[in-house]
């Protein structure tokens, strides 16, 4: 079983880094993508972590409670192709869907 693509945001570029001339820790950037699940889950009556999480353990998504609870929080730091598809499907929504401009 191949591992499955993860889809990383919040990174710059690598052409857009640019060595610190300061002792100072770098700054992150700010999150240009922000996850949609919350509110796709009120539209689709689904009330709880736990009942998304049934439903896409369902479909074959493998991603445990804790980290289906970052998601849904957009504290997460990673996606999974395989969790995208998952939420497009059972939301019936394309995948750009899931994200809203930050």
């Amino acid at each position: 079983m191949m591992a499955p693509v993860v889809v990383r945001y919040g990174d710059p570029p690598m052409h857009t880094l640019k060595p610190s001339t300061s002792s100072t820790p770098l700054q992150g950037p700010q999150r240009k993508a922000v996850l949609r699940v919350q509110v796709l889950m009120a539209e689709h009556d689904i009330r709880f972590v736990t009942e998304l999480w049934k439903r896409l353990t369902a479909m074959g998504v493998e991603i445990s409670h804790s980290q289906l609870t970052r998601v849904v929080n957009n504290s997460t730091k990673s996606l999974s192709i395989d969790l995208l598809e998952g939420l497009a499907s059972l939301f019936d929504c394309p995948v750009s869907a899931l994200f809203k401009d930050g």
